[in-house]
């Protein structure tokens, strides 16, 4: 049994990246996330999004859609295909409430849409769901690594000839005790 992980302060070193072209909309999202514990990054544009996200790797990026030169679903769908930002959690932000806006957004890789004037608490309530979400997939993913690692470990200490095979009965993996009971390589 594994001890249950000690509670850490919450939004401790959580980074979020704020991305629209009015200034005004930058300092309204600053003055709601503010002194909630988070990194707050900003950006002025998609250019300066996808330089913040690459280097600073944010949890969540507050996205707005109607920018000039690279609009939000383009920043998205760039995070979105580069294995290094592919992880970060995009939320709309923005003044298209219409559902096509929201569909194309969600299918683009973003998770959640708000749509503009926005209410203070709104935002904070799924910012912090969205963090609590990635927070729990990195966990599990983490997990899952150490679970693979583990059963590499132990199948390749048995004793015993274990063989996986596929449904079709070819055989998809074999341990060293296999290989030394059949005379075969691991490979062949």
């Amino acid at each position: 049994m594994y001890p249950a992980e000690a509670p850490t302060e919450q939004h401790e070193e959580e980074r979020i990246l704020l991305v629209d072209d009015n200034p005004t909309n930058l300092q309204v999202l600053l003055q709601t996330l503010n002194g909630r514990g988070y990194k707050l990054l900003i950006a002025k544009n998609g250019e300066g999004a996808l330089r913040i996200a690459a280097k600073a790797k944010p949890a969540v990026a507050l996205l707005d859609i109607m920018m000039p030169g690279m609009d939000g679903y383009e920043v998205c769908q760039r995070l979105k295909e580069n294995p290094e930002t592919q992880n970060i959690t995009v939320i709309f932000l923005s003044a298209l409430d219409d559902t096509k806006d929201k569909v194309r957004g969600l299918k683009t890789g973003a998770v959640d849409f708000i749509s503009k004037p926005f209410q203070a608490d709104e935002v904070i309530a799924r910012v912090q769901t969205q963090l609590k979400i990635h927070k729990l997939e990195q966990a599990l993913s983490a997990r899952n690594r150490q679970l693979e690692a583990d059963k590499a470990r132990i199948l390749e200490n048995m004793n015993e000839g274990i063989f996986g095979l596929d449904r079709r009965g070819m055989i998809t993996f074999a341990n060293p005790a296999a290989s030394r009971m059949t005379g075969w390589s691991i490979e062949q």
